[in-house]
């Protein structure tokens, strides 16, 4: 497991930051335009166009919700961890 100093904190700030750029890629859809197909069955083009449809579909946000609840209860508990020493 975990060593309860400087890893959770660590641990605590990248969840968080994985959280906040799912959360960032959720709103996507708010600055760029669908990206265009020619047909039904046609696909993204690229990786970007990949995460558009995406973020269209909202894949990113709840995993980005849960990411910044975990990573401010990592950081909230070791905060109360530094308090106890």
């Amino acid at each position: 497991m975990l060593e309860r100093g400087n890893d959770m904190k660590k641990l605590a700030i990248l969840v968080l930051t994985i959280g906040l750029v799912a959360i960032i890629l959720t709103f996507i859809p708010f600055v760029l335009d669908f990206p265009y197909s020619n047909s039904e069955n046609s696909g993204p083009a690229n990786y970007g166009e990949l995460i558009i449809v995406m973020a269209y579909e909202r894949k990113f946000l709840l995993p980005g919700v849960i990411a910044l609840l975990v990573g401010l209860l990592l950081f909230y508990k070791h905060r109360k961890y530094e308090e106890t020493l």
